[in-house]
């Protein structure tokens, strides 16, 4: 009888793995790029005006090294910008020796993983103090299609459902909810309140891992 251990993979079957392991790691960097491009804009205050705010292509490679917490190659982010400007979502623009890097226009995949990179470092930086900061909505059955969005994305970029349509997240995230209300256009729907405690919290803490 044969071992399993000894029976070599064949060829197409190595190459089909390795394709698989390298269109894993391309689409990473990709989402770390958002990510760092929607930190970039919201960081330098253009948001709610533009997203065609220039941001300097040594502080994204940063960024998202930042964001990944390890090195990630310089090569592969580049490689991923080249990409990305060729799908016509992002421009590069040099200037008196420096790349700039120009984000077109937002879409919901940046949205996402911009608001979830910021969201995700606050919980990383910052030291919990018992204030809980709460987004609550009320979008008309009509506009159903967006209030099924609104509560997909707040539990994608890290909010906890507290009820149907109230969510809860333990640091300040006002400028954040703001890109939410500008981009989904939901700024009557949508309100941000600060409490200092509420009931039953003790589901929320064990969510955000807080003490």
């Amino acid at each position: 009888m044969i071992e399993k251990s000894k029976i070599k993979p064949k060829r197409s079957d190595r190459e089909e793995t390795k394709n698989k392991e390298v269109a894993f790691k391309q689409w990473e960097i990709k989402d770390l790029l958002f990510a760092a491009l929607g930190i970039s804009v919201v960081l330098g205050g253009s948001i709610l005006l533009t997203p065609n705010f220039p941001i300097v292509l040594g502080s994204i490679i940063k960024l998202i090294q930042e964001i990944k917490g390890e090195k990630v190659p310089n090569a592969k982010i580049k490689r991923t910008i080249q990409a990305l400007e060729k799908k016509e979502i992002i421009y590069i623009e040099e200037r008196d020796g420096t790349a700039y890097v120009h984000l077109k226009a937002w879409n919901q995949q940046i949205l996402q993983y911009s608001l979830k990179g910021i969201l995700d470092f606050k919980k990383r930086k910052k030291k919990w103090d018992g204030k809980w900061f709460m987004v609550l909505f009320d979008v008309p059955e009509i506009q159903r299609n967006k209030r099924d969005y609104l509560r997909r994305l707040l539990r994608k970029i890290g909010f906890y459902q507290y009820q149907k349509s109230v969510y809860l997240f333990p640091y300040e995230c006002e400028d954040e909810i703001k890109l939410i209300k500008k981009i989904v256009e939901s700024a009557k729907y949508m309100k941000y309140i600060i409490a200092d405690r509420i009931e039953d919290e003790k589901q929320a803490k064990i969510f955000f891992q807080l003490s």
